[in-house]
């Protein structure tokens, strides 16, 4: 079969932006679109590997390290993994994707005998033309995008959360708010960050204190909600479990705070975070 590289190249890249948007799903981390684009580069740029011809042990175990450290700067080039434990989660799911996705590929070509697919050194090939590819990415965004709105407006057809906040023997529940518009991400981890309106937590962590607040591992960054704007204080430490009825999930994700003040107390987080 003849191959052709920009075909070979952008598929895969396409591939990889599919990875790392279910990734991010699982994780709850939303990836910068300059980060994504690169990584998505890589992974594209990693296929040419598929052009390596080799029968030897030595050569095979040449080519499996390649690709490991293809999917290896794939990673931490989208995610910058805060520690070795995040790498090796994130590693993972993207080799069970190659995996899974691989495996279903190899089964379709023994079951059809297809002559558009082509497997080598771990990487696909689809014989088909760049508008193919468009046409395709474009039905899959459209899908994505109807799926999406789907869940969210799943998740906010139930009235009644509560989001408990838990860190040591510290522990809090408030009414909780599903609100798409909020979209505060951490500037460091890059997760979500569900904002908790409460003067028991701002008092709790001294947040009115510059000294204590850092010494409690707080940092702030601006935001925009249903609640107001301004600064809240944001930290990736402790557990944040939402429920509504009898269903409760813990989600990942870091924890911002702000003084109540007049208002009522409560936590805001997007429903994304359930799906």
């Amino acid at each position: 079969m003849k191959i052709y590289i920009d075909v070979l190249v952008i598929t895969n890249a396409l591939i990889s932006l599919i990875y790392l948007q279910c990734i991010s799903r699982i994780v709850h981390q939303k990836i910068p679109a300059l980060r994504e684009a690169a990584a998505c580069a890589l992974g594209g740029a990693g296929s040419l590997i598929a052009m390596i011809h080799t029968n030897s042990f030595g050569g095979a175990l040449g080519v499996t390290l390649g690709k490991l450290a293809v999917i290896s700067a794939v990673i931490i080039t989208a995610y910058l993994p805060e520690n070795f434990s995040a790498f090796i989660k994130r590693l993972f799911l993207y080799g069970l994707m190659e995996v899974i996705f691989g495996g279903c590929c190899f089964m379709l070509i023994n079951l059809t005998h297809s002559r558009i697919m082509y497997m080598r050194n771990y990487v696909m090939y689809f014989d088909i033309s760049l508008l193919d590819i468009g046409i395709c990415s474009a039905m899959l965004y459209v899908m994505i995008v109807i799926y999406e709105t789907v869940q969210r407006r799943k998740a906010a057809a139930h009235k009644k959360y509560r989001a408990r906040y838990t860190l040591g023997r510290y522990e809090i529940t408030l009414p909780a708010i599903a609100d798409t518009g909020n979209c505060l991400s951490d500037s460091f981890t890059g997760q979500p960050v569900v904002i908790f309106r409460s003067d028991d937590m701002y008092r709790q962590y001294e947040l009115d204190i510059p000294e204590r607040m850092s010494f409690y591992g707080f940092h702030p960054i601006p935001y925009n909600t249903v609640g107001g704007e301004g600064l809240v204080y944001v930290t990736s430490k402790g557990e944040v479990t939402i429920s509504c009825g009898k269903s409760m999930k813990r989600v990942l994700c870091c924890v911002g705070i702000i003084a109540s003040g007049e208002r009522s107390q409560c936590a805001v987080f997007n429903p994304c975070l359930l799906t």
